[in-house]
């Protein structure tokens, strides 16, 4: 008798994810695609270091600096802790 396999969620979900990638615009180009990832990157950088300036009004630009090295260590703890949950549930469902 075979042993039953639990189905991916992303694999009972394939029609969705179809259509959502139907309706994304992808570059042209790796160069296109490069621009975007570097634009979207800056932009994220700039919207990290006025959320944190906002939170720390009278905080000077070393004292912000400080903080942004804290959280970015603490965002690099938390992915750590989600790479290991995912390699998990990644041998769960195609090394079973």
């Amino acid at each position: 008798m075979a042993r039953a396999r639990k189905i991916p969620l992303w694999l009972k979900r394939l029609g969705v994810v179809k259509t959502e990638m139907q309706s994304t615009r992808f570059p042209r180009s790796a160069q296109e695609g490069f621009r975007q990832c570097a634009k979207l990157s800056a932009t994220a950088r700039r919207w990290f270091r006025q959320s944190i300036r906002d939170a720390h009004p009278s905080a000077n630009e070393e004292e912000i600096e400080k903080e942004r090295i804290r959280l970015l260590a603490r965002f690099s703890t938390a992915e750590a802790g989600w790479i290991a949950k995912w390699k998990k549930e990644r041998d769960r469902y195609f090394r079973g």
